[in-house]
């Protein structure tokens, strides 16, 4: 279906925006809320989900390499079943996309746009991130392997230019309330790592020769890092109170004045945050079309992409009602739905193939 090819370094830098580009937003406060000082934990217990789920894509791609998921998924369950199971993780991912859209458009109105409808932000991104689909993987893969690392660097910048600022006495005691705060602040990291079983979406296009598994690993171990960087710099700088604010990183980048001639650097975070953004929605975008035409059987995703990104466009308002009750589903309907569509169905799957395999042997 795809005759264009991405190298593993732009594998790595893709699945890293893919998953990232809303992390450093939220993702401290949610860790804030439970693991308290011990918040700087939680994303390296988390990004264990990750691993799974880049090994699991692995597999599957070794059982029936050129393959995605929901090809999987037809070919080891059968037309039927399969067809139950893949629509189950399309519905999964449209609505996974509408979070993201509307999360991407209410940081931008409450953070910078206050007056501008929200519907007029959720259209612009949507067409635009049309256009990236239709134009194929390796125009997004391409895009990413330029803003990535930008994006990485810019994260730990952040970190170095508040040090004066920081009371590192925020991270003790260390485990002073036991490990299980930390567990339970993973839960929320481990959401993001889940997704990096989409990874099995960009598989197929990915050149012959370069290691799949690798640039799997390394996204998720870019991503730990990325986000033990951001939870530190809130835990430093807000300590306990980061899980009273709404997107602490941002806030934290407000901090940072140089001689009174390097401030106001959160208008850096807006830029990077609307590439971050497009790479990400983008990223989900091409990877369900891509589903949905394998599911229907339809040799070519393109004619679905702006009928799709409509579909974007109406889950991303229909999805909640304000920002606090979106705020409110990620640590409560957001970490089962994950674990059940992202983790047990892959590893159903996997074991299914495995025996299959073994008696046609």
């Amino acid at each position: 279906m795809e005759k264009e090819k991405i190298s593993g370094t732009q594998l790595v830098f893709m699945m890293y925006l893919m998953v990232g580009g809303t992390s450093i937003l939220v993702v401290p406060s949610f860790t804030a809320m439970y693991a308290k000082q011990d918040m700087w934990l939680s994303p390296i217990i988390g990004s264990i989900f990750g691993i799974v789920c880049v090994f699991l894509a692995w597999i599957m791609n070794r059982f029936y390499p050129g393959q995605t998921m929901v090809q999987h998924l037809h070919r080891v369950f059968g037309r039927m079943i399969g067809s139950v199971l893949g629509a189950l993780i399309l519905f999964f991912q449209i609505d996974a996309i509408g979070l993201i859209t509307r999360e991407y458009a209410e940081f931008i109105v409450q953070a910078f746009l206050s007056q501008t409808p929200i519907t007029v932000i959720v259209g612009c991104i949507v067409v635009t991130c049309s256009f990236a689909v239709r134009s194929g993987v390796e125009v997004i893969g391409r895009f990413a392997l330029i803003f990535g690392p930008i994006f990485f660097l810019f994260v730990v910048s952040i970190f170095i230019f508040l040090l004066p600022e920081y009371d590192f006495l925020n991270i003790l005691p260390v485990f002073g309330l036991g490990v299980l705060p930390s567990v339970k602040g993973a839960l929320e990291p481990s959401v993001w790592f889940m997704e990096f079983l989409f990874i099995t979406s960009f598989y197929p296009s990915v050149r012959k020769g370069d290691n799949r598994l690798k640039g799997g690993l390394l996204a998720v171990i870019l991503m730990m890092f990325t986000m033990v960087i951001t939870n530190s710099t809130c835990l430093f700088l807000f300590g306990e109170t980061t899980a009273n604010l709404t997107f602490p990183f941002l806030s934290a980048s407000r901090y940072i004045n140089i001689s009174d001639f390097f401030s106001h650097v959160e208008a850096i975070v807006m830029a990077l945050w609307i590439l971050g953004g497009f790479v990400q929605i983008s990223m989900w975008h091409y990877s369900f079309v891509l589903s949905v035409s394998q599911w229907l059987n339809i040799k070519d995703y393109r004619p679905l992409v702006f009928p799709v990104g409509l579909l974007i466009a109406v889950f991303s308002i229909w999805v909640a009602k304000n920002f606090q009750q979106m705020l409110h589903y990620f640590p409560t309907g957001g970490t089962g739905s994950s674990i059940i569509t992202l983790v047990l169905i892959p590893i159903l799957l996997v074991v299914v193939a495995w025996i299959r395999r073994k008696i046609a042997s």
